[in-house]
């Protein structure tokens, strides 16, 4: 009964989270991105900002490559921008007329959305001057480019003063071993010292005799000859007895 009562809830605590990710959550982001100017370019760059301080990407170590990516997955994302980003497109266009970049959100079904971006020029007289969308996304690569190479160099400054977490505990692992860890260090170093120079060539006499078996064409013994009186493997006694 009891485990039957924790099945139920299980189910009911999972449709309930469902329902509010699908019916209440989702929605409510996906209204936000479609339609809030600013949120777009905020997320993007904070989710620059993590990707960069978690890999601690520099200058130095790739942080170019991370910029690359990044500004053409904005331009794509956020084509029409906000305010604050079109600002200076808006300066650069006023001799001509008033700036103008739209987007229609279209949506057809639920979840299915269509958006169109639209760049123009009102002119003093009242003309209308449209432009290429391929304008606002030249625009919009540049922009991005240099907002995240100015953060990316903030960003590296910052890694570069956060402490080296491993490097500081391998130095604090050596600084603060024990005379008895020293010595079995030691003597382990010496161990593996000792291992590495092992029996790998047979005494003299053991060399005629795996020389003479070889003439007789008795392979199988010369090679057990070997492996008895060296440290060699099987394969390698294989290949000592045939080199000889």
């Amino acid at each position: 009964m009891k485990k039957n009562a924790k099945v139920l809830l299980f189910v009911f605590l999972f449709a309930a989270t469902m329902v509010l990710l699908f019916g209440w959550v989702l929605p409510a982001v996906l209204q936000a991105y479609l339609h809030n100017d600013y949120i777009r370019g905020l997320t993007l760059l904070l989710v620059f900002s993590i990707v960069v301080l978690a890999k601690r990407f520099t200058w130095n170590r790739n942080i170019v490559y991370v910029i690359a990516v990044f500004t053409l997955f904005s331009m794509m994302i956020d084509t029409a921008g906000n305010p604050v980003f079109n600002k200076p497109l808006e300066w650069i266009v006023s001799p001509i007329g008033e700036l103008q970049v739209m987007q229609d959100v279209n949506n057809y079904a639920p979840g299915e959305y269509a958006i169109t971006d639209h760049i123009t020029i009102l002119k003093q007289r009242g003309e209308v001057l449209e432009l290429s969308t391929a304008w606002l996304y030249l625009y919009r690569f540049v922009q991005y480019l240099a907002l995240y190479s100015i953060a990316g160099t903030i960003l590296g400054a910052v890694i570069g003063m956060l402490p080296q977490h491993r490097l500081q505990l391998i130095q604090t692992a050596d600084e603060f071993l024990t005379e008895e860890q020293e010595q079995k260090a030691a003597a382990e170093m010496k161990r593996r010292a000792e291992a590495g120079n092992g029996r790998q060539i047979p005494p003299e006499d053991i060399q005629a005799s795996v020389c003479q078996l070889k003439k007789d064409g008795k392979l199988i013994p010369a090679i057990k000859l070997v492996r008895q009186h060296t440290d060699l493997s099987l394969g390698e006694a294989k290949q000592y007895v045939e080199k000889l």
